[in-house]
């Protein structure tokens, strides 16, 4: 019996290790980068309205908009697939930097009425 508690431990090591590598290949794959690119650029869309008119935010704004318009782009190319696992990596990162700031903006952004609905 005490052998069984050894050879379990290790099978699930190695189930949580295969698990965490395929998590790891979905989130950097095309698919997975196009998907946060439209989250993001979904957001960014709602900060645009939610957010007050001041220029400089506005227009750091539309710029992550356009951004993530044009990565949408890239990331449906077959180019896109040759692009090594590192700069995806870093891609990936800055996309979720942008959605956590993204968040925060809409966090900060003052209410649309001086009435709860």
């Amino acid at each position: 019996m005490s052998e069984e508690k050894p050879l379990l431990a290790w099978a699930q090591r190695k189930w949580r290790a295969y698990r965490a590598a395929r998590r790891s290949a979905a989130e950097l794959n095309p698919g997975g980068i196009l998907r946060l690119a439209l989250e993001v650029r979904a957001l960014a869309e709602a900060a645009r309205r939610v957010c007050p008119p001041e220029r400089r935010l506005q227009s750091r704004i539309r710029g992550i908009h356009e951004e993530m318009r044009r990565l949408a782009e890239l990331a449906a190319t077959p180019e896109f697939r040759h692009l090594g696992a590192e700069k995806r990596q870093l891609l990936r990162r800055g996309l979720v930097d942008s959605r956590e700031h993204l968040l925060r903006v809409l966090g900060q952004a003052p209410a649309p009425t001086r009435f709860l609905q």
